[in-house]
């Protein structure tokens, strides 16, 4: 009996692995976009050299910290991996890939438990071997603590600095501000004439939401080319960096690197003339007595108890106040927030078709104090969007062009 080996006429071709790499610098210096560009290179060339593998790209984020896990290209990294677009990660090492011991693990099981492995070149360490969860954790648990001992390093040098009074910097984004080639903190004066506007409109008590606006009515943008809203008024006007001085450690970094503010949680330092001011001290600790006093008034407005509805007796202005578009009598109201006003009886009884009437803060009133005749209230707006009232004898007003309607017209009082 004769036996003929019938050999295939095709060979079995392995599938590649899809490989890519995972490359991570913390800061945005250019040394470190250099290194990163090398970073890939090398990679590039590594992953390609091997007939095995498969090169599926290079992910790499800069300028971040690897105790994030919210890192853009990590997370489309770990989400095309479980999409199947990969089967091993290339990484230089532990630290790279993440800071903390946490986050290693936790991405490491997610892979593995899907196929996908890490590969760490540095420690030799690839997540589906049998021994390399175990190995992972006590390297990982070393990188850790290298990092926190390398922060707290940096957090111990810098209490020495501060407490010695060197001075300190980082004011280089700081609207008004920018930094020489020495590091030296220097004055961008047209920069610096937005701040002084913004302290000047507001020691005149102009709010923070009208200095907004103003600015942007006439095309005066942030430091980063945006528009101004509150917020950002607010900032500038609380930080005495435009005075000189300086407060450092406003935030911290929890045992999670979670960052708060400070709150009397860690040490704070306040260092005065340490660099040249765009404000005089004076003028910013009077724009700090406005807003303060404009603050207890507004928490005293919701904070005073509301007076009897039906007690005339407690509107001795009742009847006296006129709406300077309709002349119907103003009588007493309050908003959704209980604030007190004088408004329009048309406006409120008819509707704002009728007459678009006026809204005197009953504040505003009470300043005025005892009228003996009877007033029209008019409103007006300054250049800044603030609103302003003031009275007139009723019939003077309505003997004036200003009056919008007929002495003659019927009216609703």
């Amino acid at each position: 009996m004769k036996v003929k080996v019938i050999k295939p006429s095709k060979t079995e071709q392995i599938a590649k692995k899809k490989v890519c790499a995972y490359a991570r610098v913390s800061t945005d210096s250019s040394e470190q976009e250099d290194s990163l560009e090398n970073q890939s290179a090398y990679f590039e060339n590594y992953i390609q050299s091997n007939p095995e593998w498969e090169f599926v790209g290079i992910y790499s984020d800069q300028g971040i910290s690897g105790f994030k896990e919210n890192r853009p290209e990590f997370l489309r990294m770990i989400a095309d991996a479980k999409a199947g677009k990969i089967d091993l990660i290339v990484v230089k090492s532990v630290s790279r890939f993440a800071r903390n011991t946490e986050t290693v693990l936790k991405f490491s099981r997610e892979l593995k438990s899907i196929g996908v492995g890490i590969f760490f070149q540095l420690q030799n360490i690839n997540t589906l071997s049998g021994a390399g969860e175990l190995m992972l954790t006590i390297i990982a648990a070393f990188a850790q603590a290298e990092s926190e001992g390398a922060s707290d390093g940096a957090k111990l040098l810098y209490k020495r600095k501060f407490s010695a009074g060197i001075p300190a910097y980082g004011l280089e984004r700081t609207l008004g501000y920018t930094a020489d080639e020495d590091g030296i903190i220097r004055i961008v004066e047209q920069e610096a004439q937005t701040v002084r506007l913004i302290f000047d409109l507001a020691e005149k008590g102009i709010w923070p939401s009208k200095i907004a606006a103003y600015l942007n009515e006439n095309g005066m943008t942030t430091g980063a080319g945006c528009q101004w809203n509150a917020t950002g008024i607010f900032r500038v006007l609380h930080n005495p960096a435009f005075k000189g001085d300086m407060v450092l450690q406003k935030t911290y970094l929890d045992d999670r690197r979670i960052r708060h503010k400070n709150e009397g949680q860690v040490d704070q330092w306040y260092i005065a003339d340490n660099h040249p001011a765009i404000v005089s001290p004076e003028q910013w600790d009077a724009v700090q007595d406005v807003l303060r006093k404009r603050s207890e008034h507004l928490k005293r407005e919701q904070s005073s108890p509301t007076s009897p509805r039906d007690c005339k007796a407690n509107y001795p202005l009742s009847g006296k106040l006129f709406c300077p578009r309709c002349g119907s009598k103003l009588i007493r109201k309050r908003d959704k927030g209980d604030r007190e006003y004088w408004v329009c009886r048309t406006n409120v009884k008819v509707g704002v078709s009728t007459c678009k009437g006026i809204w005197l803060p009953a504040t505003v009133a009470n300043n005025w104090g005892e009228i003996s005749e009877p007033t029209t209230v008019v409103e007006y707006k300054d250049e800044y969007g603030m609103k302003h009232y003031t009275g007139y004898p009723k019939e003077e007003y309505e003997s004036s062009p200003d009056c919008p309607y007929s002495i003659l017209q019927e009216r609703v009082n």
